[in-house]
């Protein structure tokens, strides 16, 4: 046996206690005061939410999302989720308005509690349960750990009560009833109300600070007016259930569209620096720009035209999700593919971003790498993409739709009937969501020649980096040698290369960025505020800080 295995099991060494990070007070507090702040101005109303008009999705395409996530998080729950949900019944329930004036007014903050600890994506067969009492009011309970809600912040730092749709198992008279929403009171201005339990968990990594939480509940009352909607179990469980959680799609879409000012921001912020870096020249002469170099301005070039391209997927993405004409399966479609494309495409050109600013790119003050981690959380979100991707295609094949011919030939090849069997899902599964990413790179493309607000050259190199994420297939199909594909993807740089001056012009001075790194005079600021150690012997201080720079 090694020492170093003995090493292991010293206490110094458990590094469980590393993780124990978790929010503050004032962290939290500022969270919530920034999101309060951002709604009341937004003058957003009711029927924004509820019928999704443009003031609902503005907020995840402007920069202010990017400024703080956190708050985009609080945001996105509170309008989409919980005033969506409610607002929906309030037609029929017009008891629900003083409530609603109340939400949208943030005098209260609203939250949804779908998801439990053992459950994940299989929140249809939750265990929380809804009793029916005698009286007809609920008593709401957490049987078991597995049951306890994730991870929705529901903490007593807000600075403002809570409310949250929250779904149990309906129980009457020893019978299950189903899934079914509640509205269920969370805390006041004193904190938590009884019965009610709000486990903070440990700081996301990287991510802006909110308070999620693991929630259970211990035998809570809940008046008969909690409940939204019938008591009745539902002849189609699976289609009540996807009715009532009628606004998880809104957001799988809302979040998503978040991925393009992220882009934007993050070339933005390494744009700015590759200007101002300069590496030594051969010559012993005057530095040259790092921006000059290939390696460096081909990532940043890409977030931009991505940004366009998917800002003009979104448009379309919005019109057809609204769309009454289409069905609910076809619109859930559109999502899908959004989604996934926008989601792995920014994943993959941030994290680049943030290796092109080096050891600069490993801090969150720079943005890049904290916007990259917050949106990790977003693909998660509303439904992980990988799983929305496999029910789609599984649909695909039986028989639901026609999107992917190859799909089905590469089943049909495998003699094998059942489309669950082990060998087909050995096949299909780990290509799932890369044909629906395929099929959002060509809405993607088409969008944006649609809307003809696209330059040929920013057309050209979005077409040639969405070739690249597969490019083997277009070698196959398409007749085309991995050397030509590669020869014609740096000509489509080198003539696209102007619009990332264009773009940088535009954007600067820019309200959105607080980077120090986009220029010397906030970089100097950033230094002189830094914590500094000296000698003591040598200065009568040891420490400066300067009071006019947040950290």
């Amino acid at each position: 046996m090694s020492k170093y295995d003995e090493l292991l099991d010293h206490d110094i060494l458990d590094t469980r206690v590393d993780h124990l990070d978790f929010p503050n007070h004032e962290q939290v507090c500022l969270t919530y005061e920034r999101a309060r702040l951002v709604c009341r101005e937004s003058s957003i109303t009711i029927e924004d939410v509820v019928k999704m008009r443009p003031k609902f999705w503005e907020i995840y395409r402007h920069a202010i999302f990017a400024r703080d996530t956190a708050m985009g998080t609080t945001l996105g729950i509170h309008w989409n989720l919980c005033i969506g949900t409610i607002g929906a019944y309030a037609p029929r329930r017009p008891d629900l308005m003083p409530l609603l004036e109340k939400l949208i007014k943030f005098e209260l903050c609203g939250e949804f509690l779908l998801t439990e600890t053992g459950r994940g994506l299989d929140a249809r067969n939750l265990e929380t349960t809804a009793t029916v009492q005698p009286d007809g009011s609920f008593d709401l309970h957490t049987p078991r750990p597995s049951a306890a809600k994730a991870m929705p912040p529901t903490g007593p730092w807000a600075g403002v009560g809570r409310v949250g749709v929250l779904f149990a198992r309906l129980i009457v008279s020893g019978a299950d009833h189903g899934v079914k929403p509640f509205i269920v009171y969370l805390s006041d201005e004193n904190g938590l109300l009884p019965g009610i339990t709000s486990q903070l968990l440990p700081r996301r990594c990287g991510a802006k600070v909110l308070d999620h939480a693991i929630t259970t509940f211990t035998h809570v009352r809940l008046g008969p007016e909690s409940l939204l909607g019938s008591p009745a179990r539902a002849r189609d469980q699976r289609t009540d259930f996807f009715r009532q959680i009628h606004r998880v799609p809104v957001g799988t879409l809302s979040l998503s569209i978040g991925n393009i000012p992220a882009l934007q921001q993050s070339a933005l912020v390494a744009g700015a620096y590759s200007f101002r870096r300069h590496v030594a020249a051969d010559s012993g002469g005057k530095g040259v720009p790092i921006i000059q170099f290939p390696t460096q301005y081909r990532p940043i070039l890409d977030a931009i035209v991505q940004s366009w391209a998917y800002g003009s997927f979104a448009d379309e993405a919005i019109a057809q999700f609204l769309n009454a004409d289409l069905s609910m399966e076809v619109r859930h479609a559109v999502v899908v593919c959004f989604k996934t494309a926008v989601g792995t495409d920014t994943q993959t050109t941030i994290n680049e971003l943030a290796e092109r600013c080096g050891w600069q790119g490993l801090f969150t003050y720079n943005e890049i790498i904290e916007l990259a981690l917050a949106l990790r959380g977003n693909a998660v979100a509303e439904g992980d993409y990988t799983v929305l991707c496999i029910r789609l295609v599984s649909e695909v094949l039986l028989g639901r739709r026609a999107f992917w011919q190859e799909a089905r030939e590469m089943v049909e090849s495998l003699g094998d009937k059942d489309h669950r069997s082990e060998e087909v899902n050995a096949h299909l599964l780990p290509r799932c969501r890369d044909m629906v990413k395929a099929t959002g790179h060509r809405m993607a493309y088409e969008a944006a020649v649609a809307s003809g607000k696209l330059k040929p050259e920013a057309l050209q190199l979005f077409e040639s980096t969405c070739m690249k994420t597969d490019l083997s297939w277009y070698c196959q199909f398409e007749g085309l040698s991995r050397n030509e594909f590669l020869s014609n993807d740096s000509k489509s740089a080198r003539e696209a290369l102007p619009l990332l001056r264009e773009f940088l012009c535009q954007s600067r001075p820019s309200r959105a960025t607080v980077a120090p790194i986009v220029d010397d005079k906030s970089w100097d600021e950033f230094v002189c505020s830094l914590p500094a150690f000296k000698n003591a012997k040598a200065a009568t201080s040891t420490l400066s800080t300067s009071e006019s720079y947040r950290l």
